[in-house]
């Protein structure tokens, strides 16, 4: 009675969904229920020339538009039109409304959450309302607990399990050492998911929907050094979406990582019910100063989260005083140490074209902006590279396809075909040559340069690459999946890695540098971006500890000197962070008035197994394998995350 029909005018099998929406409607709807009479007609048409996607909510001739955002496939000339008649469903009035409303990057936009007008470049949503979860979602998960297998998420255990309270400690405790006397005010700031509420992890006959470590609410862990003490706290990043989920005290979010079967297609829809669109907004992977805001950023059509520097609430987005927002943006964008801008390479996983660049001044103001014509494979492009004069567009074969969930693949997944990185101008408005390399993928980049004809660009990269676990009947080997990594000449492996294109004769190649051991998280000072650099550090991960969690857990950080010569030696030194105890991505702070390139500190959090707490660290860089030259322990564990960042105060 809920899903009476479920239709694919395509040659794609997808005919036995039917009899499973009608056992969730049937198991979701009470006996003798009068349904309200509202028909939710949602349509799903994706093109592989002109690709489009519109969820749209139909009463008689009138449309709510919800706007699930541009869906493509990059390959296929067939035309695949899902119509899925949701029978009779009841969406409040206020939802409906909510969902009309023009998006603006992935905000509402024009007041904060109190109601009150932003300053301008800036937009949020005043939600008030209260909110109740649809009524499809409902259904869905009815039906999924009745005839589904719950599965245990790797994300949600150990060290990624979320914490639930936001914590202050005004004084913290120095285990060993003391900080540096020269060691600047500051903050130090990581970003990464820990979701507020139960995610959906589930088999059934829809399919899996799992929660993806990627997909987690966007929490800040702040360490604050000034001369007299050192302090924390945690803040969630309340984003609209956030907020829609507090209201309604549970989570309304279904993944789109980690997906199988009908629930590929269905989960998109749920969220466009939910929130909107087709993603929610989740902010968590990186956080940025520059122009004097303080910016919490993900790839994809989210515009930047601006944040107050001293109590990290949330402002609204920035669009970087542009007048319409840009089709998406990085999690990675690179500022030039010397001209104060910054730069960006950013995919539009579902548009077209799908790769555009930019440039902001150091006044935070877009300066330059073109989309890449020449890059038109749909790329998960998670980092990009400068040098003095050029932006690398770093065109990696792990592709976005919606058309292979439609087929039971992954929309997310790696092809073996040629990675390609194009040399483009800082204010071109195309890449002015591309160079080919062998079949590869890269999530991080320590640095890029010019050095002569040539560009020399190193990384971390490995030959495959798969965001999913091979889940087997419910469950996946942890110990099995994560010891591919350390396999002795396993692809698998992200091993340090250098590309050298040569933009007089055309001529390129690329090799492995230094140990061939499982590293990734790379970084460097922020004083040599897209110059030659000489020095740079990355994760070290341990292969007991990530075969426990079923992931890269890193056992200790690893410093690299680099030679001058196209595959030149190079040396290693490692700072162990000491039994049972793992970190998480270094943060490199120059000394002020330091001359040489690694005079500074790592900034690093730590996590113990065995007291289940964590401790903040500073590592001296001139003597990285000797011990931290401070230890502050924190009030409350801080689970793995993403990146981070030193803001001189």
């Amino acid at each position: 009675r809920l899903l009476s029909s479920t239709r694919l005018a395509s040659n794609v099998g997808c005919n036995s969904a039917a009899p499973a929406c009608g056992a969730m409607a049937a198991a979701a709807a009470p006996a003798g229920a009068i349904l309200p009479p509202r028909v939710v007609a949602a349509t799903w048409v994706v093109h592989s020339q002109a690709p489009r996607t519109r969820l749209g909510a139909e009463r008689g001739d009138a449309s709510s538009g919800l706007g699930l955002g541009t869906l493509g496939s990059a390959k296929g000339a067939a035309t695949l039109t899902t119509t899925v008649l949701l029978g009779v469903v009841a969406v409040p009035a206020g939802l409906r409304r909510f969902a009309r409303r023009r998006r603006r990057g992935s905000g509402f936009g024009g007041h904060d959450l109190a109601g009150r007008t932003t300053a301008p470049g800036v937009q949020s949503l005043a939600v008030k309302e209260s909110v109740e979860a649809p009524f499809l979602l409902e259904a869905t998960r009815s039906f999924e607990k009745a005839a589904g297998k719950q599965l245990v998420n790797v994300f949600l255990d150990g060290n990624f399990k979320p914490v639930d309270k936001e914590v202050t400690d005004t004084d913290l405790k120095v285990v060993e050492g003391a900080v540096p006397e020269d060691f600047p005010n500051g903050i130090f700031l990581r970003n990464g998911p820990n979701p507020r509420f139960p995610t959906d992890n589930v088999e059934s006959p829809l399919g899996r929907t799992v929660h993806h470590w990627f997909e987690g609410d966007a929490m800040l862990h702040e360490v604050r050094f000034d001369s007299a003490r050192c302090s924390y706290k945690n803040r969630w990043v309340r984003t609209p979406d956030f907020v829609r989920e507090e209201s309604a005290g549970k989570s309304l979010h279904r993944g789109n990582v980690d997906t199988t079967g009908l629930t590929s297609a269905l989960n998109p829809l749920l969220n466009g019910v939910s929130f909107g669109g087709a993603v929610k907004d989740t902010p968590n992977t990186s956080i940025l100063h520059h122009g004097g805001r303080l910016l919490a950023l993900v790839e994809g059509d989210k515009m930047p989260t601006e944040l107050q520097m001293d109590d990290l609430s949330r402002m609204g987005y920035y669009d970087f005083g542009t007048k319409d927002p840009l089709p998406s943006f990085t999690a990675h964008p690179k500022v030039d140490p010397v001209t104060g801008e910054l730069i960006f390479a950013a995919y539009s996983a579902f548009g077209e074209p799908p790769v555009h660049v930019g440039v902001v001044g150091p006044d935070g103001k877009l300066k330059h902006w073109t989309t890449v014509k020449s890059a038109t494979r749909k790329t998960l492009m998670h980092d990009c590279a400068i040098t003095e004069q050029y932006t690398l567009i770093l065109d990696f074969p792990l592709t976005i396809d919606i058309g292979r969930t439609l087929s039971g693949g992954q929309m997310i997944a790696f092809e073996d075909e040629p990675s390609r990185i194009g040399v483009m101008p800082r204010f071109g408005d195309d890449a002015s040559k591309w160079f080919e390399f062998k079949s590869g993928y890269g999530f991080h980049i320590f640095n890029a340069y010019e050095t002569g004809d040539e560009i020399v660009l190193r990384g971390c990269r490995g030959d495959s690459l798969s965001l999913i676990p091979p889940w087997k009947d419910g469950t996946f080997d942890r110990a099995e999946f994560a010891g591919e990594f350390f396999k002795p000449g396993s692809g698998k492996t992200t091993r340090v890695h250098e590309w050298r294109m040569n933009l007089k004769d055309g001529t390129c190649s690329e090799c492995d540098l230094g140990p061939r051991d499982f590293v990734d998280f790379p970084t460097v000072s922020p004083k040599v971006v897209g110059r030659e650099h000489r020095f740079g550090y990355s994760c070290l991960f341990d292969q007991d500890a990530s075969e426990r969690a079923g992931v890269g857990v890193s056992g200790a950080m690893r410093k690299y000197t680099f030679g001058e010569a196209a595959g030149a030696q190079v040396t290693t030194e490692d700072h162990v962070f000491g039994e049972g105890v793992y970190g998480q991505e270094g943060i490199f702070v120059p000394r002020p008035g330091g001359i040489d390139e690694d005079d500074g500190w790592l900034l690093v959090l730590t996590y113990n197994e065995a007291t289940n707490g964590s401790e903040c660290r500073i590592i001296d860089t001139k003597n990285f394998s000797g011990p931290p030259l401070v230890r502050l322990a924190l009030p409350q564990r801080v689970p793995y995350g993403f990146h981070g960042t030193f803001v001189p105060l």
